[in-house]
C-alpha cells in the first residue's frame, strides 16, 4: 500500500522573494498518436487530447465526467485553435526496424479551456509550476532480470541520467512521458564528471547534504529522490521522496509502490508527485472571493501596466479591478476562488512579486488586505 505524508509548510521553503517555479510553456499543447490523417481519426484524437489538457490544467489524475465535460469532449473542436499532423520514424524494439508513426499536434485555447473549468467547477492549476530534479537509482540483478538475485553483491546499481541507455533510459522516458501528461517539468542529471562526485551510496543512503550540493547546478525547485529495485521473486519495488532544496531540506512527501517493470513504477512516481503538488497549488472550484491587493514598487505607468498584465495572465485569478492608482502603489481587487493563504503563495511564485518589507506594526500579509512589492519588469 502506498504511503504519502505531506508537510505543507516545507514545500515552499525559501520561496518568498525568490524566483521559484516556472511557466510550463507547452501546457496547452498536446500530441496524440493517430492511425491516419482522416477526419474521423482526427476527431477521436482531439477528444483524447482535450482529456489530457484537462488533466494538466486541473491537476486531477482522473477527470470527473459529467454532462458539460462529456459534451466538451465530444465537441473538442470548440476548444482548440490549430492543429497539425507530423510523421516521425520510431524504433519500437531495440535493434528493430524504424516504423513511421503519425501524430496529431493540437493547441488548445487557454481562455476557452479555463472558461470550461470555471463553468464545471473543476480545479484550476496555474501554468506556474515547480520544476523537479530527479535522482533515481536503478538496482537489478546481474544479467538484468528481476529474479534470482541471492545477495546485494549480485546486483548492479546505476543512476538514471539524461543520457542513459537500456533499462535506465526506459525509466527516464517513462517519467518524461507521464510528466508531460500531468504538466510537470522534470530534469535528470547529466552524470558528467561533476555529477559523479555524488556516489550511488550517497543517494541510497539519503545523504542530503551531498545530494543538495550536487543539485545546486540544476537550479530546480524540488528534488525527487527514488530507488527502483528488482524483487528476488519478480516485479519491482520503489521508494520515493519529494524534497525542497531550500531551508532545512525537510521532507515534503514520501511514497512507495510496486510494479511490473522499472518504467511502470517510475511513471507512477511522477503521478504521485503531481498529485502532491496539485493538492497544494490547484485552486478548487467554488464561489469567487474578492481580496484587496496593494502593489508597490512598479513606480511608472509602464510598470503598472506590467503588473496588471501579469496578474490578468494568472489562471487562478478570474478578474482584476483597479481601485486606485497612487505614486506609492497600485490598489487592486482580485477576484479568485483561491483561499487567501493559497493566493498569497501563488502570487509569490515566480519571483515577480515579493513580500513587503513595510515597517508597519501589522505584518502586511496578516492584515485584511495584501501588500506586495513588484520585482518584475519596471
Amino acid at each position: 500500500m502506498a504511503r504519502v505524508r505531506l508537510l505543507l509548510a516545507c514545500v515552499v521553503s525559501g520561496a518568498a522573494g525568490t524566483a521559484w517555479a516556472e511557466v510550463v510553456p507547452w501546457l496547452y499543447d498536446v500530441e496524440v498518436v493517430v492511425a491516419s490523417q482522416s477526419d474521423a481519426d482526427r476527431r477521436r484524437a482531439a477528444s483524447a487530447a482535450l482529456a489530457e489538457a484537462l488533466t494538466r490544467a486541473t491537476g486531477l489524475r482522473e477527470i470527473p465526467f459529467g454532462t458539460q465535460v462529456d459534451g466538451a469532449i465530444r465537441e473538442s473542436q470548440r476548444y482548440y485553435v490549430r492543429y497539425a499532423f507530423a510523421t516521425r520514424d520510431i524504433q519500437p524494439e531495440e535493434g528493430g526496424d524504424l516504423v513511421a508513426e503519425t501524430h496529431l499536434e493540437i493547441h488548445f485555447e487557454r481562455s476557452t479551456l479555463l472558461d470550461l473549468l470555471r463553468r464545471t467547477g473543476l480545479p484550476v492549476w496555474s501554468a506556474d509550476r515547480p520544476t523537479v530534479l530527479v535522482w533515481v537509482v536503478l538496482e537489478r540483478a546481474l544479467g538484468g532480470g528481476g529474479r534470482g538475485a541471492r545477495s546485494a553483491h549480485e546486483r548492479t546499481r546505476h543512476v538514471v541520467s539524461s543520457t542513459s541507455v537500456g533499462a535506465a533510459e526506459e525509466v527516464a522516458l517513462a517519467m518524461h512521458r507521464e510528466a508531460r501528461r500531468r504538466g510537470i517539468m522534470l530534469t535528470f542529471p547529466l552524470m558528467d564528471l561533476e555529477d559523479r562526485g555524488l556516489r550511488v551510496t550517497d543517494l541510497r543512503g539519503r545523504f542530503w547534504t551531498a545530494i543538495m550540493r550536487a543539485s545546486r547546478r540544476y537550479a530546480r525547485d524540488l528534488v525527487l529522490l527514488g530507488r527502483v529495485a528488482a524483487n528476488p521473486g519478480g516485479g519491482w519495488s520503489s521508494h520515493w521522496e519529494l524534497v525542497s532544496p531550500g531551508g532545512e531540506q525537510e521532507l515534503a512527501a514520501t511514497f512507495a509502490h510496486r510494479g511490473s517493470s522499472p518504467a511502470a513504477v517510475a511513471g507512477e512516481a511522477v503521478h504521485r508527485a503531481a498529485d502532491v503538488l496539485a493538492r497544494r497549488f490547484a485552486v478548487p472550484g467554488g464561489d469567487l472571493d474578492t481580496i484587496a491587493l496593494t502593489v508597490r514598487g512598479a513606480q511608472t505607468v509602464r510598470g503598472y501596466a506590467a503588473v496588471l498584465d501579469y496578474l490578468q495572465s494568472r489562471e487562478y485569478i478570474n478578474r482584476v479591478d483597479v481601485s486606485a492608482i497612487e505614486p506609492a502603489g497600485l490598489h487592486l481587487r482580485l477576484h479568485s476562488r483561491s483561499a487567501r493563504d493559497q493566493l498569497v503563495e501563488l502570487l509569490l511564485m515566480g519571483g515577480y512579486l515579493s513580500e513587503s518589507r513595510s515597517s508597519s506594526p501589522t505584518p502586511p500579509l496578516a492584515a485584511s488586505g495584501l501588500e506586495l512589492v513588484w520585482m518584475g519588469a519596471r
